[in-house]
């Protein structure tokens, strides 16, 4: 008898099954230096544009092209872990990136 791997005895499609927290756990320590990279990055632009502003007399804009784009690296990272089963990884993900650029576009960032 020839039957599927993802198919149960009665002919029922299981579903797919969530990684365990341990491996979310390996999974979000190793994207760290991705996220400290790609945060840095956005960090340094948006201090850069404000030291500029600082000493042209000029008003300090954001750079939202930039935290964008660093917002969107960050993001696909996130997509990619729930389409592998990392959801505990990609929630993490997911907030990291919303502090990271909520702190960016905020006053203070």
């Amino acid at each position: 008898m020839d039957m599927d791997m993802d198919m149960r005895a009665d002919g029922i499609r299981e579903g797919r099954e969530p990684r365990s927290a341990g491996a979310n756990l390996l999974v979000f320590l190793a994207l760290l230096p991705l996220d400290a990279l790609v945060g840095g990055y956005a960090w340094l632009v948006v201090g850069i544009g404000g030291w500029a502003a600082a000493h042209n007399g000029a008003e300090a804009a954001v750079p939202v092209m930039e935290l964008v784009g660093s917002g969107g690296v960050l993001a696909a990272v996130g997509l990619a872990l729930c389409w592998g089963r990392y959801r505990g990884a990609a929630v993490a993900q997911l907030v990291l990136t919303a502090a990271l650029m909520a702190w960016l576009l905020s006053p203070h960032g």
